[in-house]
């Protein structure tokens, strides 16, 4: 498809001629083109199957040239899309080749900031189930590697995989990254925000991880490319209870009607009670419990019963 733009091609010169001479038999077009009456007829006949072109008796007319090129913007991003999913696999086929032959380190330091953006593109790229942040100021990334990240993010999301984030709250106070925000959560992202975080982290799925240690002192520099590990573990956890502790962006609507037994059903999950114990409290069946306790977990957006007891009381629910 992209020969077709390609003013030097066999493709491009027949098609440019097609939208110059508007309809046109094979050998006017040779004669405008300057190429073989034979290469011309070759490559109308590719054309027309590819839908380029149409041919009316013994004349031939272009297709409109946007939507050549909505074609040939959709088959680059079809082939890009195909390069990153079969470098994830060999990435990951890298990996299992380099365990298999023994212990190799757990750390490596990332060199340089294009290095970072590049394993950051290729984590997601490899992720099967989700892709977590903490974001945090500084920024140090150009507009263009934001609009290459916010396009990269919206495509997997599209595939299936989660995305859950965490900012910090001077998100609030940059115009274009709340925008950036809202846009991305419109899509499908979870968010949420804190004061304050530590560290800029990226996690993907339980297998690798990127953490910058000291974005304000030193940048990106010192960022750490870290593989499945007990310290991966570690940040994992670390990611979790800040997500907990997070403030949704959206509002849970309607949530200050509680009904009381729902209230009821938060206070002794937050107290720590089985579902059992709270059917035999409340006095309701199990299967009740546990459908009102995943209809709790939705609403307050909690992944476990700690966190929908933690937003409960935060959203002063309790």
């Amino acid at each position: 498809m992209l020969d077709v733009l390609v003013p030097d091609s066999d493709h491009g010169r027949v098609y440019r001629a097609l939208t110059v001479l508007a309809r046109s038999d094979h050998r006017r077009l040779a004669e405008h083109t300057g190429l073989p009456e034979p290469t011309v007829e070759r490559v109308l006949a590719d054309l027309a199957e590819r839908d380029l072109a149409l041919r009316t008796g013994a004349c031939w007319e272009a297709a409109p040239p946007d939507r050549v090129l909505s074609m040939a913007l959709a088959e680059e991003e079809d082939r890009r899309a195909r390069l990153w999913r079969a470098g994830a696999e060999l990435d990951r086929l890298h990996h299992q080749a380099k365990a298999a032959a023994g212990p190799f380190r757990t750390v490596a330091p990332v060199e340089h900031p294009e290095t970072l953006l590049r394993l950051t593109a290729r984590l997601q790229e490899r992720a099967r189930e989700q892709v977590r942040w903490l974001d945090r100021p500084p920024y140090y990334s150009a507009p263009a590697d934001f609009r290459a990240q916010e396009h990269t993010q919206t495509r997997r999301m599209a595939e299936g995989l989660r995305y859950r984030t965490v900012y910090g709250q001077a998100v609030y106070g940059d115009p274009e990254l709340f925008a950036a925000m809202t846009r991305m959560a419109a899509r499908g992202e979870q968010v949420r925000v804190l004061a304050e975080l530590p560290v800029k982290l990226t996690l993907g799925d339980e297998d690798v991880a990127l953490l910058v240690p000291e974005p304000d002192r030193a940048g990106l520099e010192g960022a750490l490319l870290i593989h499945a590990s007990p310290l991966l573990r570690a940040l994992s956890a670390v990611f979790e209870t800040l997500w907990t502790l997070g403030m949704p962006v959206t509002e849970v609507a309607g949530e200050h009607d509680l009904r009381e037994q729902d209230r009821a059903i938060l206070t002794l999950m937050a107290a720590g009670a089985t579902d059992d114990a709270i059917a035999r409290r409340l006095d309701l069946s199990r299967r009740t419990v546990v459908r009102r306790v995943t209809a709790l977990l939705d609403r307050l957006g909690a992944t476990t019963r700690f966190q929908a007891g933690v937003q409960a009381a935060k959203r002063g629910l309790l």
